[in-house]
């Protein structure tokens, strides 16, 4: 059986056959947000399932696609559509595509989900800067015998949102005119959504938002020395006082 590193290797001398692009920044669309792979320029795409070592997303509102091209004056590959641990795989398999985008050149991670809001001051629609992570999924991707080429056994997680970054991205929505706010972000396993007690426990311990995917990926990448900004994209309020049945159809 190979390891992580051999595996990295593996998919990266597959890619490397088919594009030429060096990315510096890695994407990962969340829930809902695939269609910012329309923007991408010299655009160049591979299934999930083409490459070595990647599982396929099982979800129909996620393409499965590592999307290679430029956006702006930045070459960029971007994961359209993610992997989730509720889908049944392992905490690696659904981090392995970022310690490729590593192997790749990104040295920048950008990761984007779908949150509810337990926070009063963030409503449905707005964007929500990660600036902090609560993990809550009961596992964790570094779990196992460490590879110190990948990265240091115990990764120090002391800011592990880019202050820069989040301070670039807030001055730029300010900028645009855009809603935007600041919060902690509590990852859960999923899939179900929360009960209202679970709810008011979350945001009893600190967390504004809540998701069921990101923190893994962003783990992984402070663990291979790369740079993070993580945006939420709030979708509906999660607050007592106005909680109600989702609808989910």
């Amino acid at each position: 059986m190979l390891d992580v590193a051999s595996k990295i290797d593996d998919s990266v001398r597959h890619i490397k056959a088919r594009v030429n692009n060096i990315p510096g920044i890695g994407i990962i669309l969340g829930t809902g947000l695939g269609a910012l792979a329309d923007k991408v320029q010299n655009r160049y795409d591979i299934p999930y399932e083409d490459i070595p070592h990647f599982v396929k997303s099982t979800l129909k509102d996620h393409a499965g696609n590592l999307i290679f091209g430029s956006i702006g004056d930045k070459n960029v590959v971007i994961m359209q559509g993610r992997l989730h641990y509720y889908e049944g795989y392992s905490m690696k398999e659904i981090t392995f595509p970022v310690r490729v985008m590593k192997a790749l050149g990104a040295k920048t991670l950008i990761v984007s989900n779908a949150a509810g809001s337990m926070n009063q001051y963030i409503g449905a629609g707005d964007i929500m800067i990660i600036t902090d992570h609560i993990n809550l999924m009961g596992d964790n991707p570094l779990r196992g015998i460490n590879d110190d080429s990948l990265g240091p056994r115990y990764p120090d997680m002391y800011e592990s949102y880019s202050p820069e970054l989040i301070e670039l991205t807030y001055k730029t929505a300010i900028r645009e005119d855009i809603r935007i706010s600041k919060g902690v972000l509590v990852a859960v396993s999923g899939p179900n959504l929360e009960t209202p007690a679970e709810y008011k426990f979350l945001s009893l311990i600190g967390a504004d938002a809540v998701s069921m995917s990101s923190v893994p990926e962003v783990i992984v990448a402070i663990h291979s020395s790369m740079k993070v900004l993580g945006i939420s994209c709030i979708t509906d309020k999660c607050t007592p006082e106005v909680l109600r049945k989702a609808d989910i159809s």
